[in-house]
């Protein structure tokens, strides 16, 4: 059984008019895929922006204070007192949220100010030398 040269012809044509096709459906295919991922690149993009922004934008909220106890207030003024800053008359505590200003009046009539800060996370005071007024 041979065929005619035409009918060869015919099958032939038929043949790479359907790889034609099929390779057309599989470029389409992968553009659409393409553009697929594209947008969903472009959309997690938008929203990590969005996200970075809002974060920058809103303020960071401050740990509350705890303010000073009378004993940590005691302990400053007993810090002061192992101070030699001459013969004191009386000690004024001036709390403020976590920290406080003691001033101690000499007997020579001059004071001394510091400043007494706690870390609420040791539990420890710190006094800090603010001004010594004559």
């Amino acid at each position: 059984m041979t065929m005619d040269i035409e009918t060869r012809k015919f099958i032939d044509r038929y043949f790479d008019d359907g790889e034609a096709d099929f390779d057309r459906v599989l470029a389409e295919a992968e553009r659409k895929r393409h553009q697929k991922i594209i947008g969903w690149s472009a959309l997690l993009g938008a929203a990590a922006a969005a996200i970075g922004l809002l974060l920058w934008l809103v303020p960071t909220r401050q740990a509350p204070e705890s303010p000073l106890t009378p004993i940590q207030i005691a302990e400053g003024i007993q810090q002061m007192m192992l101070l030699d800053i001459g013969d004191i008359e009386s000690i004024v505590a001036t709390p403020n949220g976590s920290s406080a200003i003691l001033t101690a009046h000499l007997k020579d009539g001059n004071t001394c100010s510091y400043i007494l800060k706690c870390n609420d996370a040791e539990g420890t005071t710190t006094l800090l030398a603010y001004i010594n007024n004559k």
